[in-house]
Order: structure tokens, then sequence, then C-alpha cells
């Protein structure tokens, strides 16, 4: 029965780092089902989804993120996965309903808020990524951010949208809300 494992990495940026994580769970037997790699800062950051299959492989990926730790100077977790949904295809690829996008100037909270508006209606996050860079016009720090969301049947379109433009005069920004269902 296949095992599968979440591991995680983050470390000083450098190039080599995703040939040799990759390489650790090869080594192992594993197979890498999913993936997120970007830079932080001047910190790399990946997650990864792998599947095992050998009935020792485990314990040969607990062994390479040792190494990893120890020769590499990365910070790893490795996190198995349990129970129903826990094997290739045992949950159906969710494809995002909704892009939100955000633009405008950069304060602490618009990712607490956002992110609890939607919790409040029982919408999940897929994906998201938030880049916050300066303005060429006024050196002001500008934030962009995307989110994909999974929006339950029941959720109204059109509460949702009036929530999100609410927010988003609170804030001070650009909230755009994407159907991809047509």
């Amino acid at each position: 029965m296949e095992q599968q494992y979440i591991l995680s990495a983050v470390g000083s940026n450098r190039s080599g780092v995703v040939a040799e994580v990759s390489e650790a769970v090869f080594t192992a037997g594993g197979n890498i089902e999913n993936s997120f790699m970007t830079l932080l800062g001047e910190h790399f950051s990946l997650m990864l989804q792998v599947g095992l299959l050998a009935e020792d492989a485990s314990r040969k990926l607990q062994d390479q993120c040792e190494v990893l730790r120890r020769d590499k100077d990365l910070a790893v977790h490795l996190f198995p996965v349990q129970g129903e949904g826990s094997g290739r295809g045992a949950r159906t690829s969710v494809l995002p309903q909704y892009d939100i996008r955000v633009q405008g100037k950069d304060r602490p909270g618009v990712v607490y808020r956002l992110s609890g508006l939607l919790a409040s209606r029982d919408i999940n996050i897929l994906q998201m990524s938030t880049r916050v860079e300066q303005s060429f016009s006024d050196r002001t720090p500008q934030l962009s951010m995307r989110i994909q969301v999974e929006v339950p049947d029941e959720v109204d379109d059109r509460s949702l949208r009036r929530d999100l433009k609410g927010l988003a005069e609170d804030l001070g920004n650009t909230i755009t809300l994407t159907s991809r269902r047509d």
C-alpha cells in the first residue's frame, strides 16, 4: 500500500537545492507527486507530496531527511499523511472555482481579514501567493495577492461579492473576484 508524506524544506537560497532534495526522495524510493517551491526573501522554501511504495521506504526517507538537515543545512520536516485521502487519486483534484486578486497599499492584517472572511463562509483556500513591492512613484509598499478558492454551492455569489467589496473599501485596496465556472 502506498504511503504518503508531506516534506517541507527551508534554507538559504543557493543553486542545487532542488536537486539535493529531489535526489533524497528518489534515493529513498519515493515519487514526488505534487510540489511547490519559491523564494521568500533570501530563503528557499519547498513543499512536496511524496508517495512511497516500498515497505522500508519510510525509514529511508527519514534517513535522507536527516542527511539534508546535517549536510545541506536545511530545516526539513516530514509529515505522514494518514487516513482517507492519503493515497494517489483518493481525493479528486479540486479545480479552483474563483480567483481573488488584491491590489493596493500594503498594511498589516490584509491576509488575516480576507482569510477570515473566507473562513466565515466555509470557503476553502486552495492556493495563495502574496508579494510586496515598492511603488516606483511614491515608494509606498504595494501588495499584490492572488488566491484560488473553492466555494461551497450554498454560498451566494452576490453576497460574497458584496462582502469583498466592503472589505476592499475598508482596506483601501482593490479586490476582484473572477468566476472560473464559465
